[in-house]
């Protein structure tokens, strides 16, 4: 799935390339790409990247790089985002970053993504200004800067960029290098939604459970936590989960358990925690303590630090599984207990 958004976003940004194209050539080329012709594509762009065509070396890298019309070859296909790179051909620098950045088909190396990202942003890729500025947040490959990293994002927010528009929500949310505000929150969460940002629909549903909105269009909490966890987004599959269980909503066919047991497949230890209570109260599911067991026992030991309070919730579960007495953990939750 992650693999087909990449893709789609990619292909996206091509089309934009060629259509500022002149060679009507590299127009035919990208039409063969978005009809699915990869060899046809290919073809196109193999004969204008061999007369110096920019435009056609980038795409040429992006079906040798995604195997697209011929067996993939990193090899070639980073020389040829490399010439087009060095022509000042942004997206083609952009990819060269991306690559760095994820050791895709090269050793990883932050600084030479910074470079790489730096040089499509002064041209004004918005992409490369969110990724900038993500790591001037982190001082990976570039020095640890907010004010820098805040103003990259709202260079990329400003041309649309969703993810950008999301981290400039959260500053305004949290007060993290801005001064805190809500509405601004809200603001640009909504247009980061309205761009299909699954993580800001999320985000949306949140504030308007916790905090207030003010009137904007913005929709239902519901509706927007649904989106986001149609979409996939673990913390939305448990929130929606927990909205059904509790009757606020309606979802044919679709149990909480669902939803849990799709957020803990996902790697989300929320969904993973939820899912062990359905199993032992029966709850969705048939009632089976030894599978709640066995899904504590793997959230437990999985990697990573754990919330200590879902650790001590885990454990006291386990502790009353394996003492063969539960009281229902669900009915707990309006005693404050989570």
């Amino acid at each position: 799935m992650l693999r087909g958004t990449a893709y789609a976003l990619a292909a996206s940004l091509i089309a934009a390339t060629f259509a500022r194209a002149d060679e009507p050539g590299a127009a035919t080329a990208l039409e063969h790409l978005a009809a699915g012709e990869h060899d046809a594509a290919f073809a196109a762009a193999a004969r204008l990247a061999d007369a110096g065509d920019a435009d056609a070396q980038h795409l040429l890298g992006f079906l040798l790089e995604n195997g697209l019309g011929a067996e993939r070859d990193m090899p070639r296909a980073l020389a040829l985002y490399e010439r087009a790179a060095r022509a000042g051909h942004p997206d083609a620098q952009f990819a060269l970053g991306e690559l760095a950045n994820a050791g895709s088909g090269v050793q990883r190396n932050a600084e030479t993504a910074a470079g790489w990202y730096k040089l499509a942003a002064r041209q004004g890729h918005a992409r490369a200004k969110l990724r900038l500025g993500v790591m001037h947040v982190q001082g990976d490959g570039a020095p640890f800067d907010k004010a820098q990293a805040l103003q990259l994002f709202r260079e990329a927010a400003a041309a649309g960029e969703p993810e950008a528009q999301r981290n400039l929500a959260i500053a305004y949310l949290s007060g993290d290098g801005l001064a805190k505000n809500i509405p601004q929150a809200a603001e640009w969460f909504e247009k980061a939604a309205a761009a299909g940002d699954p993580v800001s629909h999320y985000n949306l549903a949140l504030m308007m459970q916790t905090v207030a909105i003010p009137p904007s269009g913005a929709g239902d909490a519901i509706a927007h936590m649904r989106v986001a966890a149609e979409a996939g987004f673990p913390p939305a599959l448990v929130g929606l989960g927990l909205l059904l269980h509790d009757g606020l909503v309606e979802i044919d066919g679709v149990a909480p358990a669902d939803l849990f047991e799709q957020a803990a497949a996902a790697g989300d230890s929320q969904g993973a925690f939820l899912y062990a209570v359905a199993l032992a109260e029966g709850d969705g599911r048939d009632k089976d303590a030894a599978a709640a067991l066995a899904a504590l026992d793997r959230l437990l030991a999985s990697p990573g630090a754990l919330d200590p309070a879902l650790r001590s919730n885990a454990e006291d579960l386990r502790r009353r599984l394996k003492g063969g007495g539960l009281r229902g953990w669900f009915a707990r939750r309006g005693d404050g207990q989570r």
